[in-house]
């Protein structure tokens, strides 16, 4: 770069300084006209010979430049978010947590990127049922995933997250799966996964849970930018799902989203025990039913939080059967949902204390939702129905 920037100023200078004609070869050099002609042309190569060392001289430099962003190491982007928050039910049950996700993010060229994340969850809880109060401290990997753009195609494999429709049935990270993207025109497009998720933390478990087979396709319309219409299907072994979901504006700031789930499956009996004979983490409790299980969400919110100083409320209403799921550790609305079902409205109200901070506030009023028809180990006695009315205070922040 040193010597283009001497041989530029070179350059420079001599486009500056001015030109002196050759002394005349013959007589008639010396007529007047015909001596302005002459060294005009002698005036024009010079010029055009400086214009061409210098387009010359341009040309090298860009493409030194090139092969050194070429071999400029990847630019790391840093992303994350932190929740803290304080939960109190019924049951006069208080549970303190405190969460936070880092992930990093690079691009290896320009097809491929790379990313690698962490959750850091800490949870405390006491009253109620609680003998005494207890505290969980967890470590989960988040993503670790290698990513790929083929044209209109987005590849991606490895530990990722994944949401499907509005989160009823899964809205998850730390999902072991190969996925794709598939932008089909400006207003379809298709997601597919498939892969396991062992539901495991890196730290704080002490036996190794079943990895369940996890797959779904979704389609989806968008037909303006927050009109949307979707279906999807997926396996969740040992349970099949259908679901639409759809999103629109209803009048003014008001906004409507909503989804419903079907379990095609009407045999919930995936139930474990181990050499003793009791139940482990993997599969039902209650089962028996044959009958099918289905969930929805309906949801009202007047405005969006997006920056600094809105304020939303929402007005959310679900009602999800008994073993719908198996557990709540893919609804993307586990501090609510989990197999015993759920039924009941809620008030959320949210406030953006910055253009990346939110304060909100979850009041529930709900109980959960058995099947009479579902017994304990198949065989004992019915869950009864149990209020669930819960108090959630917690503020987030995205960075």
């Amino acid at each position: 770069m040193k010597k283009f920037a001497t041989t530029s100023a070179a350059l420079a200078a001599a486009l500056l300084l001015p030109t002196f004609p050759a002394a005349p070869a013959s007589a008639a050099a010396q007529d007047p006209d015909v001596q302005d002609v002459t060294q005009m042309k002698a005036e024009i190569q010079q010029l055009t010979d400086r214009l061409n060392a210098l387009e010359a001289q341009l040309e090298k430099a860009g493409k030194d430049a090139g092969k050194a962003d070429k071999k400029k190491a990847p630019e790391l982007k840093w992303s994350g978010s932190t929740k803290i928050g304080y939960m109190y039910d019924q049951n006069k049950t208080s549970k303190s947590k405190g969460e936070i996700r880092l992930k990093a993010k690079t691009k290896v060229d320009d097809r491929y990127d790379v990313a690698f994340g962490l959750k850091f969850k800490a949870t405390q809880s006491e009253g109620g049922d609680e003998a005494y109060p207890s505290e969980k401290n967890r470590v989960k990997l988040d993503e670790a995933s290698v990513g790929r753009q083929f044209g209109p195609v987005y590849l991606k494999g490895g530990v990722q997250s994944a949401t499907i429709g509005e989160g009823l049935w899964l809205g998850k990270s730390s999902i072991n799966m190969v996925s794709a993207k598939y932008d089909v025109t400006p207003r379809d497009a298709l997601y597919l996964g498939y892969g396991r998720d062992s539901q495991a933390y890196l730290a704080e478990e002490t036996s190794k849970p079943r990895a369940r087979t996890l797959a779904f396709l979704q389609y989806q319309h968008t037909f303006a930018e927050d009109a949307l219409l979707g279906i999807y299907g997926g396996k969740q072994q040992p349970e099949s799902y259908l679901g639409i979901y759809a999103e629109t504006p209803v009048v003014g700031k008001l906004h409507f989203r909503g989804e419903f789930v079907h379990n095609t499956n009407t045999d919930h009996a995936f139930n474990e025990t181990d050499s003793d004979g009791n139940s482990i983490k993997y599969g039902y409790k209650y089962y028996g039913s044959k009958s099918h299980a289905d969930g929805y969400l309906l949801s009202l919110a007047y405005g969006k939080a997006e920056k600094k100083g809105d304020f939303v409320p929402s007005v959310n209403y679900f009602n999800v059967d008994q073993n719908l799921f198996m557990n709540s550790n893919y609804t993307s609305y586990d501090d609510y949902i989990g197999e015993e079902g759920f039924k009941g409205f809620g008030v959320v109200l949210d406030y953006m204390t910055s253009d990346h901070s939110k304060l909100s506030l979850e009041r529930y009023w709900a109980h959960t939702k058995p099947d009479d028809a579902n017994r304990k180990n198949g065989t004992g006695k019915s869950l009864e129905k149990a209020p669930y009315d819960v108090l959630y205070l917690k503020f987030t922040t995205k960075f």
